[in-house]
């Protein structure tokens, strides 16, 4: 696997935060191929580009690598009502509404901004299963570039138009799994977390959400209100659309969206890969030690 696109930077910046070494590199990549052994009943994706972000994600730590792409799958199989139809064409809607908007820029570190708008979500037309679908491939995405899989992701969460109608449809256990995939399965670094335009009620939105955050990614929650001024001390002014005080005018995500759309057919091979259809049971095993390292039925905290 070749990283000579990176810059110098940015290939210091792997090394230094994530443990990336140019020179054992590939000798990584095939320790956790080697482990792929341990669990035959997995079909594993195998190329260099893929498993690169798992230990990334895990700074070179194969055997924790390794737990996060087995429980890749492993949500895939269990949480079937989130990666059922799993595909951009089957969640256009959700993807028009536009309630992702991933900006153009990078903060100050190099992380790509998204930015999440739930008042754009009509909850009387779909539930928030189809947008958690967007949202997920929409990473899946973000992560094929090495520049946000090193830098991360920085996240604003903008309540502005939610209603008590949208809490409804925000039950403990859907948070529950989306949680655990974002934070146990996926190899993105989450660096920051900004709330903005918070309604009265939004300390029952939080309830909701706080028991599946990791103590790590509490620590990196910001809350700011209607105060851009506070937000702009994390992202300038010059990356943030005109309604955030920033500079940027008509911002809008058709670009993603239409990249995402014309990438359905990689996502659709990808969907092909993890346990056989008739796999019911998280870690393909009716109970017992998981081989991956006990992630069997659980929603253990890793770092992100």
């Amino acid at each position: 696997m070749s990283s000579s696109g990176l810059s110098p930077e940015l290939l210091k910046k792997a090394q230094d935060e994530l443990n990336e070494d140019p020179n054992t590199r590939q000798q990584k990549l095939d320790e956790l191929r080697e482990m792929f052994k341990r669990r035959p009943d997995i079909k594993f994706r195998t190329d260099d580009a893929f498993l690169l972000r798992y230990l990334r994600v895990r700074k070179f730590n194969v055997e924790r690598a390794f737990k996060t792409l087995v429980h890749y799958y492993e949500v895939r199989n269990e949480y079937k009502d989130m990666f059922t139809d799993l595909t951009p064409s089957a969640v256009r809607q959700q993807l028009e509404d536009q309630v992702h908007l991933i900006l153009p820029g990078r903060d100050s570190k190099g992380r790509q901004i998204v930015i999440l708008r739930p008042g754009n979500w009509n909850p009387k037309s779909y539930s928030m299963i189809p947008l958690f679908k967007a949202g997920l491939m929409y990473m899946e995405v973000m992560c094929e570039d090495e520049e946000t899989q090193i830098n991360g992701i920085t996240m604003i969460g903008d309540y502005s138009g939610m209603t008590k109608e949208h809490i409804k449809h925000i039950n403990p256990l859907n948070v529950r799994k989306m949680m655990d995939t974002l934070q146990n399965a996926m190899p993105i670094r989450l660096k920051e977390i900004h709330y903005i335009n918070q309604p009265k009620f939004f300390d029952v939105i939080f309830s909701i959400f706080r028991p599946f955050l990791s103590e790590k990614l509490v620590k990196r929650l910001h809350f700011h209100g209607d105060e851009y001024g506070t937000l702009h001390e994390y992202i300038g002014s010059a990356l943030l659309p005109s309604e955030y005080g920033g500079v940027l005018q008509n911002v809008t995500n058709q670009e993603w969206i239409d990249k995402l759309l014309s990438k359905e057919d990689e996502i659709i091979e990808n969907n092909k890969y993890g346990f056989p259809k008739s796999v019911d049971t998280l870690g393909g095993q009716k109970g017992g030690v998981d081989p991956a390292g006990g992630l069997v039925g659980s929603f253990k905290k890793l770092d992100v």
